[in-house]
């Protein structure tokens, strides 16, 4: 049973006791039943140990103390870059898991009659669940970033040693990584919207996990598809189609909205003031992408996923 029920008493002529949703009692139900959610402990758990052998890797470097040493700024960049892209990936994975367990479930084992006889509004426990979801989501997001940036520093410590390599990060490598932060939290809000809108469509576990799990693997082999057409066809209308494709633009997002960091390298000729830029991972649309159009398209696609899942939640037969 999700979510608490509170009872609102009239006095007077007519007054009535009948019993009223109230949605911080909804939401304090939804996320009690998170943290009683087996799964999400054991895949939180496995992840978290994937980060840190990750980390354990970088460190056992061979060229990461030189690194340090003679390009600290690009060093701590490339670090940046590989957590963000870690995070991204692991967080993605876990919020499409516990999407699909806390909505799905309540259609599959027929709970959500029995809210919806007690007074709890359709889109009113839809509401609490996504907040939910929402905020288990960035507290894992935020617990492996503290993870990664805590073995950052160790890291730094421990390779860099005398050389502190932290003291040549520029007030512009700070902006970039306030860019990422702002990345992590719009993938994780337009996988949240995917993962409840696979959920509400199926209304059971294994549909919910299927499609949400399997939406960007497809967006990426979609990817090479459209390039092998616009190759055999010639047809700008297959390279203009990659533009609109989610996956590909959430891969990248960091390469449209992250503004580039210069450094200053010693030459034979004196310093130069290189241009260097942190970027996303993954496939390139097939089209040239300014942040403006990546934006829009990833705005319009989470649009859709909301649409999506208050019209059939507040129109479909519970009953069917």
């Amino acid at each position: 049973m999700s979510g608490a029920l509170s009872v609102s008493h009239q006095t007077g002529v007519g007054a009535s006791s009948a019993p009223r949703a109230r949605f911080g009692g909804l939401l304090r139900g939804e996320l009690r039943k998170l943290a009683g959610l087996r799964t999400a402990w054991v895949i939180a758990g496995v992840m978290t140990v994937a980060v840190i052998f990750l980390q354990l890797i970088l460190a056992a470097s061979p060229q990461l103390s030189t690194q340090l040493r003679e390009a600290p700024l690009d060093s701590y960049a490339q670090a940046v870059s590989g957590d963000v892209a870690i995070v991204r990936i692991l967080g993605g994975i876990f919020t499409l898991i516990i999407a699909a367990h806390l909505i799905g479930l309540e259609y599959q084992q027929g709970t959500i009659r029995i809210l919806l006889g007690r007074g709890v509004g359709r889109l009113q426990l839809l509401g609490a669940q996504a907040l939910a979801l929402a905020l288990t989501a960035m507290a894992f997001i935020i617990v492996e970033s503290l993870i990664e940036a805590g073995f950052l520093w160790g890291i730094s410590v421990s390779a860099g040693g005398a050389s502190q390599p932290w003291r040549a990060l520029s007030g512009e490598f700070w902006v970039d990584v306030g860019y990422f932060a702002l990345y992590l939290v719009i993938n994780a809000g337009v996988t949240l919207l995917l993962g409840v809108a696979a959920a509400v469509v199926g209304r059971s576990l294994a549909f919910g996990l299927t499609v949400g799990l399997t939406w960007f693997a497809v967006d990426n082999l979609l990817l090479q598809a459209l390039r092998l057409l616009a190759q055999v066809t010639h047809s700008q209308f297959w390279v203009n189609l990659s533009g609109l494709l989610l996956g590909p633009l959430l891969n990248r997002l960091p390469d449209y909205i992250l503004p580039p960091y210069h450094v200053t390298v010693q030459t034979a000729h004196g310093p130069v003031l290189m241009t260097h830029t942190m970027s996303g991972f993954g496939g390139l649309p097939l089209i040239s992408v300014s942040a403006p159009h990546a934006l829009l398209i990833i705005g319009l696609w989470s649009a859709l996923f909301v649409a999506v899942a208050i019209t059939i939640t507040a129109r479909r037969d519970i009953a069917n």
